[in-house]
């Protein structure tokens, strides 16, 4: 679950990336109508599916499954389906994936990450102090919407979270919330929508 840039509409895969076309809220019962598309092909929009595992919920399931710490999950497709696929490191170092159904919260595979990354993300999931729930409340309280993406990375030796929000109207934004801190640092507006404004940075750091 690599190969990912550092904007918004990047960090998804380009395989399936997630272009949100309706967003409602409501809570625990909340679901996200979404449009699956490859990257670039607007054509795939028409293949809609609403989710009603979010975020938060899909991270609740992969670690029942496997206790440990979250360091990845994002909103992917699987055969025109939305799924949340995780990745958890346990205790002993171990990352595991997991492919949550974003429907129903039931685990649909699991296996055992081996990218090259898995030493670097146990170094940081020993390291962060905030996991990816409280980091996803964060970004939230700054930009109101939908969590489809997180994941924690290492910074100039520091631990944050990059998060993925999809705002009511439709428009992608990245979050990064401080791994120590629980403090927003900086927000982004995808490119594409930011229509001449402005981004939104914080200068806070964590310690």
């Amino acid at each position: 679950m690599r190969a990912r840039s550092h904007t918004p509409a990047g960090r998804r895969r380009t395989i399936a990336t997630v272009i949100a076309a309706t967003v409602v809220l409501g809570g625990a019962g909340a679901a996200t109508a979404v449009a699956f598309a490859e990257d670039g092909d607007h054509q795939g929009m028409e293949t809609a599916a609403a989710g009603k595992v979010d975020l938060k919920q899909a991270v609740a399931v992969a670690t029942r499954s496997a206790a440990g710490t979250v360091t990845e999950i994002e909103l992917d497709d699987s055969l025109g389906k939305p799924v949340w696929k995780a990745e958890v490191v346990d205790a002993r170092g171990t990352e595991r994936e997991f492919t949550v159904d974003a429907a129903d919260g039931t685990v649909t595979a699991t296996g055992t990450a081996k990218d090259d990354d898995s030493d670097d993300d146990a170094a940081l999931a020993k390291s962060a102090r905030t996991d990816v729930t409280r980091a996803v409340n964060a970004a939230l309280a700054r930009i109101k919407g939908t969590a489809t993406a997180a994941e924690l990375e290492g910074e100039h030796g520091t631990p944050v979270w990059h998060i993925d929000v999809t705002d009511a109207r439709g428009h992608d934004h990245e979050v990064t919330v401080g791994a120590r801190s629980d403090k927003v640092t900086a927000a982004e507006a995808d490119d594409h929508h930011r229509h001449g404004g402005s981004d939104d940075h914080d200068d806070d750091h964590d310690d």
